[in-house]
């Protein structure tokens, strides 16, 4: 386990690493199921390939910052359920208009949408991150979180079957 605090003076190199460190290996080595759990969600950089590093990983993007969108259609294109759930709130309007727009043929991320949700998080097969942090510029920029990772394989599993009863799809 893992926790990292922000202190809402900007991005932090902690935070940043460790959200493409771990989407990376879930690039690399896809889950067979993920969800994304953000009352509050914008398409949010999440790996730096300016330098063209991940290019053979992601070859159907140019050398510039992936955004959160891009790396949860790739996914679902690799076989991943995909599951974002969120509000329904105009703020929301951008990433399901580019979850919309980026999957228009094959599989895509399924949204659902919870208006009471106030849990925060990814949960893969492998990891969750969870804490107060939105997945939105000022979650990840401006305001102080805390935010923890879990690799324990009996948490993740016990995280998974809260979630699946808590959020179960329609």
């Amino acid at each position: 386990m893992r926790r990292i605090m922000t202190a809402g003076a900007g991005e932090t190199r902690q935070l940043n690493d460790l959200l493409q460190n771990l989407l990376v290996t879930e690039l690399l080595a896809p889950s067979d199921r993920l969800w994304v759990l953000s009352p509050w969600i914008s398409d949010i950089v999440v790996i730096d390939n300016a330098s063209g590093q991940f290019k053979s990983l992601l070859p159907g993007l140019p050398s510039r910052a992936i955004r959160l969108t891009e790396v949860l259609t790739e996914l679902s294109r690799r076989g991943t359920d995909i599951q974002v759930i969120i509000r329904d709130d105009p703020r929301n309007a951008q990433t399901r208009q580019r979850l919309t727009e980026l999957a228009r043929v094959g599989p895509r991320p399924q949204l659902l949408i919870r208006n009471n949700l106030h849990d925060k998080g990814i949960l893969t097969d492998r990891f969750h991150i969870h804490g107060s942090m939105n997945f939105t510029f000022f979650g990840k920029t401006k305001n102080e979180e805390g935010v923890t990772v879990v690799s324990d394989p009996d948490q993740i599993a016990r995280a998974w079957v809260e979630y699946q009863n808590r959020y179960q799809l329609p």
